[in-house]
């Protein structure tokens, strides 16, 4: 009887806490499969998008066939690389794009392409990064572009230009 009075007294477990890991995973899953259906099915904050975008494809096929059906002309240019106006001419511009002239190139294009390239640089050159960061620059970019080749060929032949590589560094 001695022994049994010297082995301690058993302790109840303590109780175990409830962990809210699997509880707050399975909201995680639960409310990405309601975000990737309502993608799937255009509703909610998607719903514009698909709408903006078969808008813009529209224009752009639009733009890209005259009245007849034919494809518009269009001339790539040789990529641009050109120091920025930032402090420093740390910064540079890398740009590909391609002129849209509507029905056809103008017989003149090909032996003013240095004066247009010298042009172009210029402009380029006169940027900033902040001047060509947005989309609003970009665009203030391309009718700047369209002016200038305009201005070379003497008339108003280029309707569009299309940035096919844009990059600063």
């Amino acid at each position: 009887m001695a022994e049994e009075e010297e082995k301690p007294a058993e302790q109840p477990e303590p109780a175990k806490k409830s962990s809210k890991l699997p509880l707050i995973a399975s909201g995680v899953l639960v409310l990405a499969g309601v975000v990737v259906a309502l993608w799937y099915l255009r509703i909610g904050p998607f719903a514009g998008a698909a709408a903006r975008h078969a808008e813009a494809t529209a224009a752009i096929e639009e733009h890209a066939e005259d009245d007849k059906g034919k494809p518009a002309a269009i001339l790539a240019l040789e990529p641009f690389i050109a120091n920025l106006a930032d402090d420093g001419g740390r910064r540079y511009l890398k740009a590909t794009f391609q002129i849209d002239f509507g029905t056809a190139i103008p017989p003149t294009m090909q032996a003013r392409l240095p004066q247009v390239r010298d042009l172009l640089l210029t402009l380029f050159t006169s940027k900033t990064f902040d001047d060509i960061r947005t989309p609003e620059g970009k665009q203030q970019l391309r009718e700047e572009i369209i002016a200038r080749i305009n201005q070379v060929l003497d008339r108003d032949a280029v309707k569009a230009v299309y940035f096919t590589e844009f990059i600063v560094q």
